[in-house]
Parts: structure tokens; C-alpha cells; sequence
């Protein structure tokens, strides 16, 4: 007959929460440190992606056409459809899509960052409480 009505060892449910609390700890610590190296790549990435924009957009033309809308939109409006279409024909779609990239990078960094930050903080604030 074998006893199946053992005690676990006093303090043994304090010692695994708070093992399970350290090993949260460390995976936020590890998304911040990520999250952080992220965001700083895309803030360097930043900055030439919109120089490479900025040269194309004023390259191609797209800038002189959009520039139509407010100097002359009677014309504009009159021949709409071709004018939408020389809009798209002059966007510089890869050089955008670069800065778009980088842009939503940069975004998603920074709201990951926050999100893990609060749990660091708000874990520590409740630790002190």
C-alpha cells in the first residue's frame, strides 16, 4: 500500500511563484532589450529612407504634378482621370515602400517598448506595494 497523501514542503508555492516571476522578468527584459535595439535601428533607418523619398519624389516629377491641385484646379478637376493616373505613373513606389517600412518599424518598436516598459514598471510598483 503506497500513501498518495504526501505534503508538499512548506514555502514550496512561494519558491516556484517567484522563480516564475524572475523567469517573466527576464523575458521582458529580453523584449525591451530587443524592442530598444529594434527602435534604434529604425530611428538611424529613418532618416536616409526620407532623404532617398524626398529625392525621388522631387526626381520624378510627382511633386510639380501634385502642386497642380492647388495652382490650377479647375484643369485638374476637368481631366481628373488622367491626372490620377500621371499622379501613380510619377510616385516613386519602391523608395515609399522602403519609407514605409522603416516608418511602421519604427512604430511598432516603440509601441512594444511602452507595452513592456509598463510591465517592468508596474510589476515593480506592485512588488513595493
Amino acid at each position: 500500500m503506497t500513501n498518495f497523501e504526501i505534503e508538499p514542503p512548506y514555502g514550496l508555492l512561494d519558491k516556484i511563484l517567484t522563480r516564475i516571476h524572475k523567469e517573466e522578468r527576464i523575458l521582458v527584459l529580453r523584449r525591451i532589450i530587443l524592442f530598444s535595439t529594434t527602435l534604434i535601428i529604425s530611428i538611424i533607418g529613418f532618416i536616409p529612407s526620407f532623404k532617398i523619398l524626398a529625392s525621388d519624389l522631387s526626381q520624378s516629377g510627382f511633386i510639380n504634378f501634385l502642386s497642380l491641385i492647388f495652382s490650377d484646379f479647375s484643369s485638374v478637376a476637368t481631366y481628373w482621370q488622367s491626372f490620377s493616373m500621371i499622379l501613380l505613373e510619377t510616385l516613386p513606389a519602391v523608395s515609399l515602400a522602403i519609407f514605409l517600412a522603416v516608418l511602421l518599424i519604427l512604430f511598432q518598436s516603440i509601441k512594444s517598448l511602452t507595452k513592456n516598459v509598463k510591465i517592468i514598471t508596474g510589476r515593480s510598483q506592485m512588488a513595493s506595494a
